[in-house]
């Protein structure tokens, strides 16, 4: 059950950042909407007393407007999933990944993590 609201909170999170901060989407708005669904619902069935990575700012953002469009700030490993994921499905072929996010004004330091 962890393993599959973790995962869920990570799609979550990575699709959110895509379409709101980077006007992007990879998967249909009603695949989206879906995701919104089953992390909502996770949260609510989840009785564990471990916390969830990014749980706080997840069940703020979908608690309040049902989205991710209030997140401002998202963590790094959320951005660099996001732009890999937004590579293999758009640029592997046509640039480097250093091209690929200079396209966005981002650079490889601003989306690596420790």
């Amino acid at each position: 059950m962890s393993e599959l609201i973790q995962k869920k909170i990570r799609q979550y999170l990575v699709h959110s950042f895509l379409y709101y901060q980077l006007d992007e989407s990879i998967i249909a708005d009603s695949h989206y909407d879906q995701i919104c669904k089953e992390v909502l619902k996770l949260l609510k069935n989840h009785t564990s007393p471990s916390i969830l990575p990014y749980e706080e700012l997840v069940k703020k953002t979908l608690f309040e407007d049902a989205s991710g469009f209030s997140i401002k700030q998202y963590p790094a490993e959320i951005i660099s999933s996001a732009f890999h994921l937004l590579y293999q499905h758009n640029g592997v072929e046509s640039t480097t990944f250093d091209s690929f996010l200079a396209r966005f004004g981002y650079t490889i330091s601003d989306t690596t993590y420790a």
